[in-house]
């Protein structure tokens, strides 16, 4: 690729990160976000707009170039290779491995309804696809430190099969970030985590998009693991008018077991979760 191939594929970048930032304050602005996290957003519109022009005008072309060389190869086993033996690590130790490995990974809120009509939001990382004919998918539901299982379990076992769930996929920002750090801290029985947010259940309207599932089995995990797997058959998929799947944008993500971001690059912003 030459220097202005180079330079047309970044400013082309950097110019649709503009547009996403106009989209996004009007968005933020209709719905009467406080003036700190507009300027916020503002400021960041306005340096990459600048960076696109410094760009386009070729001022940065020796920032495009290889002078650097060729990054050495990533490791890989035929380089050498070493077994790490799981049943002797400690659990932060196996945590540590299993997440550098495979992790990021979508994080999503899920929405559930109690026996008693209680409406509860709670984020998970563990939903994954396990089949597309018939549309199905895992995840795991763990308890908490005290043994208490999450209200989305609790919900699903009162409604039995059948019962239904949302499954909200968030657009990468700080807004999103922040509804997963609220909506994960415990909350007495029969209080609702979507009183914490600007959002009107069932429909959460900030989100990406809705993957509607009803409950087709439940399993206790396996290996004496505290947990238990719900698969889900999803019914129906609610998304923004004229979105493709080829024009999805950019998810949110679990970076460890701290932070949230938009993927594995560490120049992506992070959002860091509180410990309390």
């Amino acid at each position: 690729m030459d220097i202005d191939e180079r330079r047309r594929v970044v400013a082309t970048y950097l110019r649709r990160c503009v547009t996403y930032s106009d989209a996004s304050i009007e968005r933020k602005r209709a719905r009467g976000e406080d003036e700190t996290e507009l300027a916020r957003w503002q400021a960041f519109r306005d340096f990459t707009a600048y960076s696109a022009a410094e760009i386009e005008s070729g001022a940065l072309d020796s920032w495009l170039s290889d002078e650097d060389g060729d990054a050495p190869p990533p490791p890989s086993l035929e380089s050498g290779a070493s077994s790490l033996e799981l049943e002797s690590m400690s659990h932060q130790e196996r945590r540590d491995w299993l997440a550098a490995l495979l992790m990021p990974r979508p994080v999503v809120l899920v929405g559930t309804e109690s026996a008693e009509g209680v409406q509860n939001l709670a984020p998970m990382s563990s939903v994954n696809v396990v089949s597309n004919s018939p549309p199905l998918l895992a995840m795991s539901l763990s308890v908490d430190l005290e043994g208490r299982p999450r209200d989305t379990l609790v919900n699903l076992q009162s409604g039995g099969l059948g019962a239904q769930c949302s499954v909200f996929v968030l657009n990468a920002e700080f807004e999103s970030a922040r509804a997963v750090e609220a909506t994960a801290r415990p909350l007495p029985l029969g209080e609702s985590e979507w009183e914490l947010l600007a959002e009107t259940p069932p429909v959460m309207g900030s989100a990406l998009a809705a993957l509607n599932c009803e409950l087709v089995e439940l399993h206790p995990l396996p290996a004496g693991a505290n947990g238990t797997l719900a698969i889900l058959r999803v019914d129906s998929i609610d998304v923004p008018s004229g979105l493709e799947s080829d024009s999805v944008p950019q998810t949110l993500f679990q970076i460890g077991f701290n932070s949230l971001g938009p993927g594995p690059n560490p120049a992506d912003w992070r959002f860091t979760l509180s410990n309390d």
